[in-house]
């Protein structure tokens, strides 16, 4: 009974905007056009270069100062259909151009004893290439000038909103502010009034006995697809999920993404009718016409805000709920979604009408700061009722960057009230509609990310069954199964969330429709060359967004190599090392390339900066290039790497890690010692543990003579065997080495796995041997030592 009776309730509200935007009682006036009619005129496919050229004219004679934003986009997109037009024909020219050249070829050069009809048909050829040689030419002048007024609209829109942004007006803490709202001037009233006559008349067009019953056909039908149509969808799929998907995270992922396209689809779909009457009925003037459309945009809006809401929050099925949110946080933030929804279409409703009829500067102003306001109230609100319910039911605040969601958004909100009560409000309704943008942005890109990581991890690991049976029907082995699924996972999301930052950053003035054309006219030509050093403060800014940014994303890539993707190849961990450290210093050196681009600074500018180097590397950098080129060399052939044990000039121990200038080592006692690369290269290196050497415990008897030496060699073969480090294979082995006067010494050996398990091995293998040796009554032979004494003579004999 709730649910029907919030869809009615939203049914209604939507009426009662309807009703308001279109009264009945006002005098009706002459029909103007239809909805589909655009504002601007629409050049035909094959518009010829005059016509083009002529209406391009048209377009820069309404680029004024005056003209408002919504005008200026409107003669943009018009400034680059032209643009594609002219790229066209100018193309199709080219064409012409080669097929004239082919059939000059034919006719071949000019003969003396020729035919005159061959000459008048190479004569007519020649002229039809220059004709279009021409038109080519002119075709592509126009593209040039079309892309530099559509750059020049761009840069005034630009302009435009940076003048808006820094102005100050009332606070609503003054009675100015309220009044502009509560008291129009004579002159709004009177657009306000012209625009309710034009939506009279377009109801009456709408509710006159020929098309009564058709519009009213579509508003039901479109009420029933919002309602029962979205239910009746969303049960089928959540059925669908269970049915057809297996247990795991992307049945809860891929109903997320659900239920956002269902909500999506039904809402459009609902707009698509409403707008099929009012086409086949009505009859529009144009600024009705375009109100109209911007009314149907925002209810397609508010709905998709509703549906990522319901979607995250998950509230009918909180087992399914993707994001780690309490069942108790879902249910005290459930309203806040449909609020914001409401809310939105609401308040951008009056300010599309404002936009519109081109209301005053002071009412335009206070209808912005109002929906400032009333969205930040919204969201302080919802802050407010999220921290009472987590010391409600005493629960922790979430961690990383979940726990960081609700900071950033308190400092936003507070910078928003800020800038309001101090009087910007074109600033502060911009910071609010970036709120919401980048909200929307993050929430769809966490799904899409969330759905796409679920979806490679369950067709592709070889962990699912999923994947399994993919194996077994392509016959792929499963270490490459991994690796396929991790780097599919990877680009996916990369490419995702790289789509998600150009929207988060899009450039003030700009539509997301704006920024797609661009993306896909972009030619990787660069435009314009970069001139010499020449650096503003908005792009120190955005260097310095753009390395933190930058920084960030390398340290994920590199995270994500040494933890995720190369765990799953053959490569050992030293190599793997290498590889992240070659790819954290690409990365490097693409960021700063990049930086460079962004303050304009050209290589030619940086001549002087290597000239300097030059001389100081003649002077006193000669080491640390030397360490550097070193190091490029240790990354690349690796005749060390992580890991190993080197022995080098009198350190030997551990490689822990190897940087740009000098490689660590870490000794035996723990302490680490810091070696230029250079050393590496230029003297000699014992590696103990390359290619996997193994390593030899040998150990050297003396025995007395009279030993039984073949009781010895079996007590140290069985010694040998029974430890647990010395391998089969090869196979320990006694030898007897010498036989002296001390007596004989017998040796012997055998392998263990790595070099760094012999000193351990050998101390085992000593308490062992001796103890069976004193077991066996056989005793180590003792160093003989020789004493001359001389006796003194008999008493009476001479010395």
């Amino acid at each position: 009974m709730r649910r029907v009776s919030l869809d009615r309730f939203y049914a209604g509200i939507l009426a009662l905007l309807l009703w308001v935007a279109v009264p009945a009682w006002a005098a009706p006036v002459a029909p103007v056009s239809r909805l589909a009619v655009a504002e601007q005129q629409v050049l035909d496919e094959d518009a010829s270069l005059e016509q083009l050229s002529a209406h391009l004219d048209q377009i820069r004679q309404g680029v004024t100062a005056n003209a408002n934003d919504d005008l200026l986009a409107q003669l943009r997109q018009s400034a680059l259909q032209v643009q594609r037009q002219a790229d066209v024909l100018a193309t199709q020219r080219a064409a012409d151009v080669e097929r004239l050249d082919d059939q000059l070829k034919v006719f071949g050069p000019v003969q003396p004893d020729e035919a005159e009809s061959l000459t008048r048909q190479r004569q007519q050829l020649s002229d039809e290439k220059n004709t279009v040689l021409a038109e080519q030419k002119e075709a592509a002048e126009l593209t040039q000038s079309a892309r530099d007024l559509s750059t020049q609209i761009v840069n005034l829109r630009r302009s435009l909103f940076n003048s808006q942004i820094t102005s100050r007006a009332a606070s609503p803490l003054s009675p100015a502010f309220w009044s502009s709202l509560i008291r129009p001037t004579d002159e709004d009233v009177a657009r306000l009034s012209e625009l309710r006559r034009e939506a009279s008349a377009a109801l009456s067009s709408a509710l006159g006995a020929e098309h009564r019953w058709w519009f009213l056909t579509a508003l039901v039908a479109a009420v029933l697809v919002w309602t029962l149509v979205r239910r009746v969808l969303e049960r089928l799929l959540a059925d669908a999920m269970v049915r057809w998907l297996p247990e795991g995270r992307l049945r809860r992922s891929a109903l997320a993404l659900s239920v956002s396209l269902a909500t999506l689809g039904t809402i459009a779909g609902s707009v698509s009718l409403v707008r099929l009457g009012l086409e086949s009925t009505a009859e529009l003037g144009s600024d009705i016409a375009s109100l109209t459309n911007h009314v149907l945009a925002l209810v397609v809006l508010s709905a998709f805000i509703s549906g990522l809401g319901r979607a995250m929050l998950m509230l009918q099925r909180p087992s399914w709920r993707l994001p780690a949110i309490p069942d108790e946080v879902a249910s005290a933030l459930g309203w806040f979604p449909k609020a914001l929804a409401l809310v939105l279409m609401v308040l951008l409703t009056q300010e599309r009408i404002n936009s519109v009829i081109g209301t005053s500067l002071a009412l335009t102003l206070a209808t912005n700061g109002v929906i400032a306001l009333v969205v930040s109230l919204l969201f302080v609100a919802a802050l407010v009722r999220y921290r009472r319910t987590l010391r409600k039911h005493e629960l922790e605040r979430p961690g990383g960057l979940a726990g960081l969601i609700p900071f950033v958004i308190v400092v936003w909100v507070g910078l928003i009230l800020l800038t309001l009560l101090a009087g910007y409000l074109t600033l502060s309704y911009f910071l609010t509609a970036k709120l919401l943008w980048v909200s929307m942005v993050i929430t769809c890109a966490y799904l899409l990310v969330t759905f796409f990581g679920d979806l490679c991890e369950t067709l592709l690991s070889p962990r699912q069954p999923g994947g399994l049976a993919l194996a077994s029907a392509l016959g792929l082995q499963q270490r490459h199964q991994a690796q396929a699924s991790t780097i599919l996972a990877g680009i996916g999301r990369t490419l995702l969330l790289f789509g998600a930052a150009l929207l988060i950053f899009m450039p003030s003035g700009t539509s997301p429709g704006e920024l797609l054309l661009s993306l896909a006219d972009w030619d990787g030509s660069g435009g314009k060359v970069l001139g010499n050093l020449n650096i503003v403060p908005q792009d120190i800014l955005v260097a310095v967004a753009m390395f933190i940014g930058g920084w960030f994303a390398i340290r994920v890539v590199k995270r994500w190599l040494s933890e995720r993707l190369l765990p799953e190849t053959d490569m050992d961990a030293g190599m793997r090392a290498s590889l992240v450290t070659l790819v954290g210093y690409l990365g490097f050196i693409f960021l700063a390339m990049l930086v460079m681009s962004t303050l304009h600074i050209n290589l030619t500018s940086l001549t002087w900066v290597v000239s300097a180097l030059s001389v100081g590397i003649g002077f006193g950098l000669q080491q640390i290039v030397q360490n550097f080129i070193s190091g490029l060399i240790l990354l690349t052939e690796r005749p060390v790497k992580v890991g190993d044990w080197v022995s080098l000039a009198g350190v030997e121990g551990d490689i822990r890690r190897i940087n740009v200038r000098a490689t660590e080592i870490q000794m035996s006692d723990r302490s680490t010692v810091i070696v230029p690369n250079s050393q590496f290269i230029s003297q000699n290196v014992r590696n103990v543990t390359m290619a996997n050497a193994l390593g030899v415990v040998g150990i050297t008897l003396t025995l007395p003579l009279e030993t039984d030496a073949s009781r010895v060699r079996e007590v140290l073969l069985a010694a040998y065997k029974e430890h647990d480090n010395i391998l089969d294979a090869p196979a320990s082995s006694v030898s007897f080495k010498d036989l002296t006067a001390s007596g004989m010494v017998i040796g012997v050996s055998g392998y263990v796995g790595s070099p760094r398990q012999v000193s351990s091995t050998r101390s085992d293998l000593l308490f062992t041997i001796l103890g069976r040796l004193r077991d066996e009554g056989i005793a180590l032979s003792s160093p003989q030592s020789m004493v001359l004494l001389q006796e003194s003579g008999r008493p009476g004999e001479p010395a």
